[in-house]
């Protein structure tokens, strides 16, 4: 299993990013680190 560890994955760039990835890798181990600041939303 393939671990891949993602910062800013709240922001735009990074929850798209992890999306396509789960979609098209869904063997990959993700795990995702954001801040939050402005830029960040918990939806994403």
């Amino acid at each position: 299993m393939t671990k891949m560890l993602v910062t800013g994955g709240a922001g735009f760039i990074g929850s798209n990013f992890v999306h396509y990835t789960v979609k098209h890798k869904p063997e990959y181990d993700i795990t995702v680190i954001d801040k939050l600041t402005y830029a960040g939303n918990r939806a994403n």
